[in-house]
C-alpha cells in the first residue's frame, strides 16, 4: 500500500475521531473535521516537500 493512501486513512479517521470528540453539533463537527484532515495531510505534505533535497 501506498504511504499516501496510509497518510490519507490516518488524518481521516484521527480528524473523524476529534470531530466527534469535541464538537456536538453538525455543522461545527463538519468544519472541525475538514479543517483537521486539511491540515495534518498539508502540512505532511509540505514537510516531506521541504525535506525531499534533503538525503
Amino acid at each position: 500500500m501506498d504511504h499516501f493512501v496510509l497518510l490519507v486513512w490516518h488524518a481521516l479517521l484521527v480528524a473523524t475521531f476529534f470531530a466527534f470528540l469535541w464538537r456536538s453539533d453538525g455543522p461545527a463537527r463538519r468544519k472541525l473535521f475538514l479543517r483537521t484532515f486539511l491540515i495534518m495531510v498539508g502540512a505532511a505534505l509540505a514537510i516531506g516537500w521541504l525535506m525531499y533535497p534533503f538525503p
